[in-house]
């Protein structure tokens, strides 16, 4: 066979003469026997013929074990009606509709039908495997003992199988740039080291831009075995680049760079009074060292801005606000109010509101300035215009993108009926930041307010309402279905545009709630 494949791949036309057949050879001896004189006739029928000799004279192995039955499945099967549906959600790549429904089986006790378990387990989205874990049931975890594909589901739902860690390498070596980024940022989900090692071995090579951008892929998980990497970009020519090292550098507590932060933030504010009569002063340096600027500090400040302002912000962005609540011993809102009569408290207030959003994920006691800081940024917003109004919208989303589903819904609720005014608009940009699923008192409201605006609107802003359907559609509770279905009114306007396209977002919002109501429906009846 090795001189069969060599001869493919050198070309018949290549050959001075037809390739010599061996007349002891069983397969050689009966092609021989036809005396075919065309080369690449005869070439193709000796190495059928070799083929189907191998296959027919193949030994069946003798020490295979017989594998173990499958376990009784200790739970019920989902009825055969949910296949259909669970088969779209993954065809559709729909993989939010799909972990609600997975999490819907968990909650009624069911386990995937038999049938469905090799596509659910060739899955390779970590969210998704999270919610597969507990309706695999018996048989899908005996059956992913059969596929190394399939390992996932006794090691961690982060493993990379051969093909997945295959097909990652394929994106790092022949992607572009983003795709790259979304490699390292899957594999440090299941071996973070491995992408660290890969972003060490890269960002000598790239600009500036995707010099920071590679580091920022470290922020999945970021861990004390990344300190070293990012220390040395501190270093980096660049300052976007020093920047980012230094935003993930202040992550890590314990950290060199956090505690040189805490030490310089520690020594800007000072407390006086206590209590109602409670002062918070900031006093940022006059001047600022080279290991300020290594540190990611702006040495110049941009057009229009203070360069003591900017580096008090830059340095309290980098402390979790909870250090400032436990050293002067006061509420985040107390701490927001004494701090309004200092000379820097615009600088202050906004690092405080850059540190809670980039902290309140992993400390409870920083996740408290949330709303504090939320309700003197939406205050602002009121009586501001222009770039002061923008700003504060900025905040607000940051701070929105962190809060919990009962802190974002209470703050959206004064948004939603202010349907006709620009903050309408700011939350139908925040709307898709929210938690689901939405509680009913919010998802009525939305629903109300939408329905407003597309009874009573022909304009840009019906369009936004509309378009943000799409969201509702997947974070509307259950409860609300029926009233989500009701008949919807669109005002018709001149050329149509816009009411043409809210009935087309109306009508996928529907297909989306009843594709919800149908699975619901099913899983109700076992």
């Amino acid at each position: 066979m090795e001189e069969l494949a060599r001869i493919a791949l050198v070309g018949t036309s290549r050959l001075a003469s037809a390739p010599a057949a061996d007349v002891g050879d069983p397969c050689d001896a009966l092609v021989a026997a036809l005396g075919d004189e065309d080369r690449e006739r005869e070439f193709l029928l000796r190495a059928g013929v070799r083929a189907v000799y191998e296959e027919c004279g193949r030994v069946a192995r003798s020490e295979v074990s017989v594998p173990e039955a499958c376990p009784r499945e200790s739970r019920p099967v989902a009825a055969q009606k949910t296949v259909g549906l669970l088969r779209n959600a993954i065809a559709s790549q729909s993989w939010d509709l799909l972990v609600e429904f997975l999490r819907q089986l968990e909650a009624t006790g069911l386990v995937l039908p038999p049938e469905l378990l090799p596509e659910a387990l060739d899955l390779s989205d970590a969210a998704v495997r999270e919610r597969l874990l507990p309706v695999l049931g018996e048989r899908g975890r005996w059956l992913s003992g059969f596929n190394p594909d399939w390992a996932w589901v006794t090691d961690s739902v982060a493993t990379l199988s051969a093909r997945d860690r295959g097909s990652l390498m394929r994106g790092w070596d022949e992607g572009n740039f983003s795709q790259r980024c979304q490699v390292l940022e899957t594999l440090r989900r299941s071996v973070p080291e491995e992408a660290r090692n890969l972003v060490e071995s890269a960002i000598e090579k790239e600009k500036p831009d995707h010099r920071a951008r590679l580091l920022e892929t470290l922020r999945t998980g970021l861990g004390a075995g990344d300190e070293p990497l990012l220390e040395s970009r501190l270093d980096d020519r660049a300052e976007q680049v020093r920047r980012t090292a230094a935003a993930l550098l202040a992550k890590l507590s314990g950290s060199a760079l956090a505690r040189r932060m805490e030490d310089r933030a520690a020594a800007m504010l000072m407390a006086a009074g206590s209590g109602a009569r409670l002062r918070v002063h900031c006093s940022p340096p006059q001047e600022i060292d080279k290991t300020w600027v290594r540190d990611g500090v702006p040495a110049k400040p941009p057009p229009g801005r203070g360069k003591r302002a900017v580096w008090a912000e830059a340095v309290l962005a980098a402390v979790p606000p909870s250090r400032w609540s436990q050293r002067f011993a006061a509420e985040p809102s107390r701490l927001i109010e004494a701090v309004r009569q200092s000379d820097f408290a615009q600088p202050v207030l906004i690092g405080w509101s850059l540190a809670a959003a980039a902290f309140a994920r992993d400390d409870d006691a920083s996740a408290a300035w949330l709303r504090p800081l939320w309700d003197y940024w939406a205050d602002g917003s009121r009586h501001a215009s222009g770039q002061g109004q923008a700003e504060a919208a900025e905040h607000l989303t940051a701070l929105f993108s962190v809060m919990s589903r009962e802190d974002a819904e209470a703050v959206m609720l004064p948004m939603l009926a202010q349907t006709a005014s620009a903050q309408s608009l700011v939350a139908h940009k925040l709307l898709v930041l929210m938690p689901r699923p939405w509680g009913a008192k919010f998802s009525r409201a939305y629903l109300a307010a939408c329905r407003e605006v597309l009874r009573s609107r022909t304009d840009n802003l019906a369009y936004q309402w509309s378009v943000s359907l799409f969201v509702a559609g997947r974070a509307l509770p259950r409860e609300l279905f029926s009233e989500a279905l009701a008949p919807w009114e669109v005002a018709e306007g001149k050329g149509q545009w816009h009411s043409d396209a809210a009935r087309r977002e109306i009508e996928k919002f529907t297909d989306t709630i009843r594709l919800r109501q149908s699975f619901c429906a099913e899983i109700s009846r076992q």
